[in-house]
């Protein structure tokens, strides 16, 4: 047990001297992006490898101690995301293609056998899908890693809200008897939040897709290595919300940063939902619909629905 909470010290006392240390030396090699939301003011891009970093440290000794498969699949998960991201920071990957990539992120755990065929629903208990579990991972991992990339829209939204999400799978894990599944949930939250300190409003370093991404297949390796699916499907419905909104509003695939219109406009420091008919349709553009909001107001109000969806996972959680 001490040695448990020692590797969740170090993996969010590494995520965020990495993210520290990134912030210094990207802009110093002109690797910066302009924040859109402060007026193009230069912050350090991408901030991804602090976050593995983190996770190497915090799920290496894990993996070390315990020898368990399973975390070593959410590493290499994690790991396969990174470096698509990454590619995608640095060449802006056309749509279709980062999605198609993201789909390597089930290999690891397709290959370990790093899952149980047989999710807990609630009220039902275990179903028994043997076959077709090994294509819902194929969809799921992807799904969840673009998920989480299309909501990293401001400042310390996607780390703050993936701590979230696995504080929650810690807590069902807990209830359900899993002491492993909940440290290892637990080890994301850390590490989350580490980098979180450096993301937070006003960012000094943004986790690029190479972050969000990986953040994205952490949790949905963590969902089906540690059979916490539906608790997962239910504390990231603001991601699924926004991610269905977008796709099916632009009907395509495309990469953000290539649409024709942005769906909010920042003027004089407010958020400004665009007036555009070919912007896409998203949750900040939802919210801001009502009139001008500031970045943090914007932000306060999706990690508020990010909470409300984690609670409404732990009681799904207590129906299984």
């Amino acid at each position: 047990m001490f040695v448990d909470v020692v590797a969740l010290v170090l993996g969010f006392a590494v995520s965020a001297l990495s993210a520290w240390a990134l912030a210094v030396l990207l802009p110093r090699a002109g690797l910066t992006v302009p924040d859109v939301m402060k007026g193009g003011r230069a912050v350090a891009h991408p901030g991804g490898p602090a976050l593995f970093a983190g996770l190497a440290i915090g799920l290496g000794i894990l993996w070390a101690l315990w020898g368990d498969v399973r975390v070593l699949a959410v590493l290499m998960a994690a790991g396969v995301a990174l470096v698509i991201g990454l590619a995608d920071d640095f060449l802006v990957l056309p749509g279709p293609l980062k999605v198609a990539g993201t789909v390597l992120t089930a290999v690891p755990i397709l290959l370990l056998g790093a899952y149980v065929p047989r999710p807990l629903l609630p009220f039902v208990g275990a179903a028994r899908l043997t076959l077709v579990y090994p294509l819902v991972i194929l969809i799921g991992m992807p799904v969840a890693a673009n998920a989480v990339n299309m909501i990293d829209v401001v400042n310390g939204v996607v780390s703050a809200g993936s701590a979230m999400v696995a504080l929650a799978v810690a807590g069902y894990e807990a209830i359900a008897g899993s002491p492993e599944g909940m440290t290892v949930a637990l080890m994301v939250t850390s590490v989350s939040l580490g980098f979180w300190l450096l993301h937070r409003y006003p960012s000094k370093i943004l986790p690029g897709d190479s972050g969000s991404l990986m953040l994205g297949a952490t949790l949905a390796a963590l969902a089906f290595s540690y059979r916490a699916e539906m608790v997962v499907v239910a504390a990231m419905l603001p991601e699924a919300m926004n991610g269905f909104f977008i796709i099916s509003s632009v009907k395509s695939l495309v990469e953000h940063r290539r649409m024709e219109a942005r769906p909010t406009v920042a003027k004089k420091g407010m958020v400004v939902a665009s007036r555009d008919p070919r912007a896409p349709i998203t949750l900040v553009r939802m919210l801001a619909a009502g009139g001008p909001l500031s970045e943090r107001q914007v932000g306060r109000r999706l990690l508020a629905l990010q909470a409300y969806s984690c609670l409404l996972a732990l009681l799904t959680g207590l129906m299984i």
